[in-house]
């Protein structure tokens, strides 16, 4: 047989027309027989015929190695000159990272990428220059502080020294523009991720240059120093967490300079080789994808098949000889990106690849698969996939996305390849976040967006520039992307093929959800406790940064809601509650909303087997227990371990055993990343992207929104300031102008330059902030146009309805609800805020939220059903929902939802916030209760602190702002400012629910009273000690977590008051009727902790106006007006009935009684809100006291036997020094209105009445007090040990215990000086056990 045609169909030549039979038969022994098997009918000549197979193949080889042998010879000149050239330079032909001065430094297996964990690391290359032109590049993967240039071998680097800080170091650094060698200067632009950074320098002209992506920066050194024994190293320094990639040539240059040598010389010899060879396999590829195609079409006879069988085991032949050659080549990266790169770039289009399933680049693909080693592929691809991954991550270069596009739909090509797409999902794209980037969109320069969105045309509302020219920028930056997105999530669709699984392998589909559930599993360990030790358990190197977290999971949103569509249009779009009982989805560290999951299974297994079946309940257990025992690993193999991480450090040799101590020390059951073989369900599928979805946003991607807010609200107070500048700008100027004409005689020189120096810095001013005001509109065009945009804004409220859907669903299950993931429940309060609040991008009292009115009145609903659920267990989910309903409160929408609830749920929800303060978490639900009285109650109309230099009687208008920790993470709702949205419905609700449970509202009150009494205890006990140490010690330094403590007392007091004032307001007849049981006692304890707050907070002044005058930053929540406008609301609360129906009184009510005879009382208390001290204080210490003795009649009350004392004879000033900080309400037209203010006038006139309605103010003598509260006479005998108290200290008592307060004896009755039996516990054989409220 002729393999002639055979040849020049791979080879492009006929070498064989050319040879004569004479010349090599005396050298080819045909060593086979039957070598001349061919059926197919040859031309040629008989002697040609003559020649085996075996023998033809010798000829190819033998032309081959002449082949190579004339590429040598052509290739010696160009070496030549390559060598002279390259003469200066010293050190291993490979240039890769060689030293580390700190040893803190993570290096890539090649050795040229880097990522910091120390302070300040310096590393440097392996080779050096003396003379020549010469540069390499740097690929930023972070954009921090980094130090990249070129040091001598002398240079001595430490963690506060680095490239530049030496004599003969020089270096960049794009983080602060500057340039460094000793000393610093400005230079250069800011540098940006994905910028790749070129490092030149001409030891010859003594120059160092820097260039960003291809562009000049100029001359940043000049006059460098040379001479014997100077060497110049490329090095760099690193700040901590930042990565860089180098190329020193290893690769094809992005920005190659004219002129410039790369440090590692180029592979001459190799490119010819490598192009010559991928020629001919292209050839032997459309080969095979011919016969692929033929294969699939056509069906032959049994003759045809073998001509067929025959020629391709010819061209198998040749492809195993080029191959052979291939392999020596192609793991060199230059050769991978220049030549194989470049061939699959221009061979095909993305639509061809797609349209025809037998493409000659599926036939190069499939031909790498079957000639080369496993390895040899699998290296091969992922270095054409990290090629990819440079070019897709580069900054974006004017407004074309082209170069993104283009290497993600070369990527897209190759995935369309069956085998290398299983490879990569397996292997590749979830490592170091490779797939992330990919799915994410790199945000145009900041230059760019200058050009798109000159000055005059940026628009805020405080530089009111034309906000329909802006949106049409937007609008403009959005369309630029929108291709782009387009071919990633058509990209990521094909990853999620369900169609190629066989008995022997699962579909892509399965293996994705494989990947992607222990991607999303391991970046969620950054959010657990001791984060840092779960952290090192993951196969995460770094956190994935937040911009790309939030790409990556709208575009899996995106994906999943197509998935339902399209697979399951008539399904019910949510997650089956069933997958987290069977054990279906793997939520590793996770628990369930009810608990550990093992104690679950144990509890519930009897609803289990009832809800699944026994055999199939029996399965569940079954693998349970397999779990338990794949689990049981001796954790003293820690030992083994030689380094904390899996992964390279430079200075520390990597051993044979490179497991992890963690691992041992927490072992955890070791993944199967291996699916079962075959299509997997489309149900399952899609509701387990969707888990995922949930997971990853819980996880990561929400992080980068709230940043995105954060841009929003400083914009809204750059707005204020301006508009506030502007104001009095011009009220300034307009005064300067009347002045000027009403003295324009006598204005001279002097006073026109003060006029004109005010003018000017009024514009200063306002430059200054206009400026930062463009700066973020330019900023918020990006966020505007693509990373929160109204397309990814409906992506989130979906999520949020779907996950609320599939809660409810699960909430049917009864008991099993509980085996719910907590992280359902975790991230509804972070999804709400996402809809109602930060992903609006301008700033109003009131979001619009009309697209997601559907997902908000379901979270009402839920919400209020669920906020006291027993069901749930976890803390964190109680506080999960506590933080969502405090995000409904927040908003008018989602208070108008929670009152469109069912009553069911209503009633579910005050119950739940009406619960007793004690054993529960209750500073948030107060909270919760304040937010329906937001606005109603007296000078409560903000929840804002108002400020005494505040001009105007108008509150600034400021929408939600919630605070943010300093890594701008999600926080609680106790930190919430929002505009007041109060709620008559739930009020009214409240009202009723206190008013028909007797019982439970007083627990309720006790609560609240007793937790009032705590809060205002520690804070009063708080601020004596810091008095103390501030007069004890001159510049004193507190510690800020004492402030901190003192200043979260002081704003726990101020809620529960306001709680108390609206429970007053709403039911009053709880503490009005006397017919209710505990009513004397609620009361009395009221005006007690109301008087004793005002003596404390007001006249004389103690502790709390020295706090207040030291003007503390970190009590600056401190002040009088919260607490004394509570106070006040309180006293109203309880005395407006009266004040409104009795206008001249004629007798001493009975809530008037108890609060003017509470021995804390003072009028001087009620006056000091007004500013206007007219009463003298009474210093209680002088006021003489009776011996109770009956006969004594002169000054003797003979109903109470209570000494009368008369006000002047016995009254004494209290003198103090006077405040710094004085108060009145007038100073706070904002917050208090003339109304209010006359309210207060009122209330002092009325109780003065009282008081002269009273025979004098009496007190009772010490004798005859009670020795529990010092206050009232005693009124009750316990027994059986006789101990005494009043009745009202003791009744409060025995609502916590059973036994006496001194001798804690059991109780058995409680009696009146007169006899009468009050309480009876005659039943009671032994010591009862202290019971809670």
């Amino acid at each position: 047989m002729s393999i002639s045609k055979l040849f020049v169909k791979v080879f492009n030549e006929d070498i064989f027309e050319h040879l004569e039979q004479d010349n090599y038969n005396s050298d080819l022994e045909d060593d086979f027989d039957g070598g001349n098997c061919s059926t197919v009918p040859d031309t040629r000549g008989p002697k040609l015929n003559e020649l085996s197979v075996t023998k033809q193949m010798i000829i190819v080889k033998n032309w081959l190695e002449d082949k190579f042998q004339q590429i040598q010879t052509d290739s010696n000149e160009e070496i030549r000159r390559l060598y002279i050239d390259t003469e200066a330079r010293i050190g291993p032909e490979l240039a890769i990272f060689d030293v580390d001065y700190t040893t803190t430094v993570r290096v890539s297996s090649d050795r040229l990428a880097l990522r910091s964990q120390g302070s300040f690391n310096t590393v440097r290359a392996n080779c050096c220059v003396y003379g020549g032109r010469w540069m390499y590049e740097i690929h930023l993967h972070t954009k921090g502080v980094m130090q990249i240039g070129w040091a001598s071998g002398t240079c001595a680097f430490n963690e506060n020294s680095g490239v530049g800080d030496t004599k003969y170091s020089y270096g960049y650094d794009g983080s602060k523009q500057q340039v460094w060698h000793i000393s610093t200067k400005k230079y250069g632009d800011k540098w940006q991720i994905g910028d790749i950074i070129g490092v030149t320098i001409d030891v010859d002209r003594e120059v160092i240059e820097y260039y960003r992506n291809g562009r000049s920066m100029g001359i940043a050194f000049d006059k460098i120093q040379r001479g014997p024994g100077i060497t110049f190293f490329p090095a760099i320094s690193l700040g901590y967490t930042q990565g860089v990639q180098a190329n020193f040539g290893n690769r094809p240059f992005a920005y190659p300079v004219a002129g410039f040598q790369p440090i590692m010389a180029r592979p001459i010899l190799k490119l010819r080789r490598a192009n010559l060879l991928l020629d001919y396999l292209i050839n032997l590829a459309g080969i095979f994808s011919h016969y692929n195609a033929q294969s699939s079409n056509l069906k032959s006879d049994s003759n045809c098949e073998m001509r067929v069988s025959t020629k391709k085991t010819v061209y198998c032949i040749f492809a195993t000889m080029l191959i052979e050659r291939f392999t020596n080549e192609v793991f060199d990266p230059y050769i991978i990106e220049d030549v194989l790169l470049t061939r699959i770039s221009n061979m095909t289009t993305l639509a061809a690849e797609k349209e025809n399933p037998h493409s000659v680049l599926k036939g190069l693909l499939s031909l790498f698969w079957n000639f080369m080693e496993a390895d040899e592929i699998k290296f091969v691809l992922r270095k054409v996939v990290n090629a990819l991954l440079g070019t897709f991550t580069h900054t974006v270069q004017g407004l074309d996305y082209e170069k993104h596009r283009q290497a993600l739909s070369v990527l897209h090509c190759i995935c369309l390849h069956e085998q290398s797409r299983k490879y990569l999902i397996e292997s590749k794209l979830f490592k170091k976040h490779c797939l992330a980037f990919f799915l994410y969109i790199h945000p145009l320069e900041f230059y760019i967006l200058a050009d798109l969105l000159p000055d005059y045309m940026a628009w805020t509302q405080g530089i009111d520039g034309p906000k329909d020219k802006y949106l049409n920028v937007v609008e403009k930056v959005r369309k630029l992307t929108e291709s782009l997105y387009i071919v990633q999530k058509d990209f990521l669709n094909t990853l999620m093929n369900n169609k190629d699984g066989s008995p022997e392998s699962p579909s892509s589909r399965k293996l994705f959800l494989t990947k992607m559930r222990r991607y999303v599993i391991d970046l969620s360990m950054e959010q657990r406790p001791f984060h840092a030790f779960f952290f090192m358990q993951s196969s995460i190197q770094h956190p994935l940064d937040a911009p790309v977290a939030l790409a990556f999971v709208s575009i899996l949103i995106d994906q999943v809601r197509t998935l339902f569509k399209e697979e399951l249009p008539s399904h019910v779009m949510e997650v089956n509650a069933d997958f987290f009982m069977d054990g279906t989805f793997d939520y590793m560290h996770f628990d369930r909303v009810g608990g550990v999951l093992s104690h679950l299974r144990k509890v519930h297994r009897s609803d289990i087997d009832a809800h699944f079946g026994t055999e199939r309940t029996q399965q569940i257990y079954d693998e349970d227990r397999n779990s338990i025992r794949a689990n049981e690993v001796d954790t003293t193999l820690y030992l083994l371990g030689e380094n904390i991480n899996n992964m390279a450090v430079i200075g520390h040799a990597q051993g044979a055993n490179n497991s992890t101590f963690t691992h041992f020390l927490n072992p955890r059951v070791p993944q199967n990343t291996d699916a079962a073989p075959g299509n997997s369900s489309s149900e399952a599928s899609i509701c387990e992207l969707m888990d995922i979805c949930i997971l990853f946003y819980y996880s990561a991607g929400h992080k980068y929104i709230v940043k995105i807010a954060a841009v929003r609200d400083e914009i809204a107070t750059l707005n204020e300031v301006l508009m506030e500048t502007k104001y009095y700008r011009e009220d300034i100027e307009r005064k300067l102008m009347a002045l000027e004409e009403h003295a324009n005689v006598c204005m001279n020189e002097n006073h026109q330059h003060v006029m004109s120096e005010l003018r000017s810095k009024f514009s200063q001013r306002q430059n200054v902030f206009a400026t930062r005001s463009i700066s973020l509109a330019r900023k918020q065009v990006w966020l505007r146009a693509v990373a929160l945009s109204s397309h990814r804004r409906a992506l989130f409220i979906w999520l949020l309805e779907r996950t609320l859907r599939s809660l409810t669903c699960a909430s049917l299950t009864g008991p099993l609800f509980s085996f719910v993931p907590e992280v359902y429940i975790n991230t509804l309060p972070i999804l709400l805020d996402t809809v109602m609040d930060f992903s609006h991008h301008d700033v109003r009292v009131q979001f619009e939220v009309s697209d997601s009115e559907c997902s908000v009145n379901a979270a009402a609903e839920f919400l209020a059903m669920h906020s006291a659920d027993t069901r749930i267990v976890l803390a964190s989910c109680k506080d999960s929902l506590l933080q969502a309903l405090g995000t409904l409160t927040c908003h008018k929408s989602g208070v108008r939802a929670l009152e469109r609830a069912s009553k069911r749920a209503q009633a579910a929800l005050v119950r739940a916030l009406l619960r007793p303060y004690e054993n529960r978490a209750w500073g948030q639900s107060n909270w919760l209760l304040l937010r329906f009285w937001l606005g109603e109650g007296y000078a409560f109309k903000d929840a804002r602190q108002p400020s005494v230099w505040q001009g105007g009687s108008q509150p600034l208008n400021q929408g939600l702002c919630r605070s943010r920790s300093r890594n701008e993470t999600h926080t609680g709702l106790l930190h919430n400012v929002a505009p007041a949205n109060p709620s008559k419905h739930f009020q009214r609700l409240i009202g009723s629910k206190l008013y028909e449970d007797e019982p439970f509202a007083t627990t309720f009150l006790n609560s609240v009273l007793s937790q009032l009494n705590w809060a205002f205890s520690e804070f009063i006990l708080l601020l004596q000690e810091i008095q103390n140490t501030a007069q004890r010690q001159e510049n004193t330094l507190f510690e800020p977590k004492q402030l901190k403590i003192c200043s979260m007392c002081f704003e726990l007091t101020v809620s529960l008051m306001r709680c108390l004032e609206m429970i007053l307001t709403v039911a009053p007849d709880i503490v009005a009727d006397e017919s209710r049981a505990n009513s004397d006692l609620l009361l009395n304890r009221i005006c007690q902790l109301i008087s004793q707050v005002l003596s404390r907070v007001t006249v004389p002044p103690g502790c709390f106006q020295f706090v207040v005058d030291m003007c503390s930053a970190d009590l600056n929540a401190v002040t009088h007006f919260p607490i004394i406008s509570a106070a006040l609301g309180i006293l109203l609360a309880l005395l407006r009935n009266e004040m409104n129906s009795d206008v001249t009184p004629q007798k001493v009510t009975r809530i008037s009684r108890a609060f003017l005879t509470d021995p804390s009382f003072q009028f001087a208390t009620l006056e000091f809100a007004l500013g206007e001290i007219r009463t003298p204080l009474l210093e209680q210490k002088e006021i003489p006291r009776g011996n109770f003795d009956p006969s004594t009649r002169p000054n003797i009350d003979p109903l109470t036997n209570d000494v009368r004392v008369p006000h002047i004879n016995n009254s004494k000033r209290i003198r103090a020094d006077p405040p710094i900080i004085k108060f009145a309400l007038n100073d706070y037209p904002t917050h208090v209105s003339p109304d209010e203010i006359e309210d207060v006038r009122r209330l002092i006139e009325n109780l003065r009445i009282k008081q002269s309605l009273l025979s004098d103010i009496t007190l009772p003598s010490e004798d005859s007090l009670c020795p529990i509260c010092c206050a009232k006479p005693i009124t009750a005998v316990f027994t059986p040990c006789k101990h005494q108290s009043c009745s009202d200290c003791i009744m409060q008592h025995m609502m916590n215990s059973k036994v006496c307060f001194y001798c804690k004896t059991t109780i058995q009755t409680i009696e009146t000086l007169d006899g009468t039996l009050i309480y009876s516990n005659l039943e009671s054989g032994q010591t009862p056990v202290s019971e809670s409220t």
